[in-house]
């Protein structure tokens, strides 16, 4: 499963919500699915039940603990079949060309490097982000109600805060995480964070593990496309009009 965080434009208004990514591509927004289904179950009140058992918000969705996470999965089961039937309105799942994909998670709890140093919380951006230094990728652990790990995303510290890829898958991971700008082209196996022990985490606190090794970048040129991928996503993101170089930040 992956839930990410999406906004795009309802006339004059912005719609922000969480959303699951369904196998065509689109983007379920799963608390107006969610209310949908409980109101042909004959729920009363079905939007106000919906924001309690699946909030527009992922935050809030940790924060349910591992009951919402399943109800989540349910609702998002039920807007692949909707889907596969090509009955599924625009409105509820829109396509990825008109939505702005935000980190998944744009306002954790807390925010942590392994060693435990905080970082800014509020210092978080995501897809589509300029580089103001080189790269070192690697992946983040999402705390769930319970002390439990809701999933992983892409992830990279970014001076005193981070960035954060698009979606939070809900298990680990597998294959290769690669790095990637212009000709260079560095990968290491996922694996490489097998056996790491994971301390209790908050619901919605992010956990940054420690980057791989991999062999640095040696610079940026000014606007340089940098992707950094898993199988479940691309990170797109650029360097800044100035460039990069190893010597300054």
């Amino acid at each position: 499963m992956l839930l990410g965080t999406a906004a795009w434009s309802e006339g004059p208004v912005e719609r922000r919500a969480l959303v699951g990514r369904l196998a065509s591509g689109r983007l379920a927004d799963l608390n107006r699915i969610e209310a949908i289904r409980l109101r042909k179950l004959g729920e009363g009140d079905p939007e106000r039940l919906a924001e309690a058992l699946v909030p527009s918000s992922l935050r809030r969705l940790l924060e349910g603990g591992p009951r919402a996470l399943a109800r989540a999965k349910q609702t998002l089961a039920y807007a692949e079949k909707w889907d596969r039937r090509d009955t599924l309105p625009a409105s509820l799942a829109p396509l990825p060309d008109f939505v702005d994909l935000l980190p998944c998670l744009p306002r954790p709890s807390a925010l942590h490097r392994a060693d435990g140093a905080a970082l800014d919380r509020l210092a978080v951006r995501g897809p589509g982000a300029e580089l103001a230094e080189l790269p070192r990728p690697g992946l983040a652990v999402l705390g769930l109600a319970g002390g439990g790990v809701a999933g992983f995303c892409l992830a990279l510290e970014e001076g005193g805060g981070a960035l954060l890829g698009a979606w939070m898958v809900d298990a680990w991971p597998e294959g290769n995480l690669e790095l990637r700008a212009g000709a260079a082209r560095r990968s290491t196996p996922l694996g490489a964070w097998e056996g790491l022990e994971l301390p209790v985490l908050r619901p919605g606190e992010v956990l940054l593990l420690p980057a791989p090794k991999l062999k640095p970048l040696q610079e940026l040129l000014p606007g340089a496309e940098v992707r950094v991928a898993v199988a479940f996503e691309t990170l797109v993101l650029r360097a800044g009009p100035e460039g990069i170089h190893p010597t300054v930040h």
